[in-house]
């Protein structure tokens, strides 16, 4: 997908909020690469509600291309509200946006070279403060065939809680809260390995990157 221009907008707060009290993130990135058919959106945003109707809706055909796919699949993480007999009220989740989004943007590549028939992928994820029962990821991806997309969903989704520098902290109804190792980030390190190597591309000009700070 070297053939893909991306195009980034970040939008950051002058001072990061108290995690205690935000009830959205501090930073946002969003990242969109596309070439005729195909495009690779991500995001990170702090917005208080993860709007998957609308991260949903850019799965939707081409106006100019219709029927030109069979599938769309798609996945919702959701907050569960129990963790070992604990009540769990709510995840904060922080993350360095314009890092984490990069990365999100290379595993996208990555499932395009796995399955070249996909068309559309999309990919967000909230921080800040995500109630139990609330969306904090939104998953999609379009393709010709249910199994490519399928398949390509759940490993966006299990890739990205791998590698991306994205970290949550689990707060109780007793009023404790402990931070939360991913399982599958097996490796120490794995995740700034992975930002590293996401900031070495772009040192090589592998793609076109504009960044606009609002």
């Amino acid at each position: 997908t070297s053939s893909l221009r991306a195009c980034c907008a970040c939008s950051m707060a002058a001072e990061p909020a108290e995690p205690a009290e935000a009830a959205g993130g501090a930073s946002s990135e969003c990242c969109e690469m596309s070439s005729s058919d195909l495009v690779s959106f991500v995001a990170i945003t702090g917005d208080a509600v993860l709007d998957c109707a609308t991260y949903r809706s850019k799965l939707d055909e081409p106006p100019n291309r219709p029927g030109l796919c069979g599938a769309v699949a798609t996945f919702e993480g959701l907050t569960r509200d129990d963790f070992q007999g604990k009540k769990v009220l709510r995840l904060e989740y922080e993350a360095y946006a314009p890092m984490a989004a990069r990365v999100m943007l290379r595993i996208c590549e990555q499932a395009r070279e796995k399955w070249p028939s996909l068309k559309k992928l999309v990919a967000a994820h909230r921080t800040g403060h995500v109630p139990s029962g609330s969306a904090s990821i939104f998953i999609g991806a379009m393709s010709p065939h249910r199994g490519d997309a399928m398949d390509a969903v759940r490993y966006l989704i299990d890739t990205m809680k791998e590698e991306v520098p994205v970290w949550k902290k689990e707060r109780y109804d007793d009023g404790s809260g402990a931070w939360k190792e991913n399982p599958d980030c097996k490796a120490p390190g794995k995740r700034w390995a992975a930002s590293s190597a996401a900031a070495d591309d772009e040192k090589r000009g592998g793609r076109e990157v504009r960044l606009r700070k609002e």
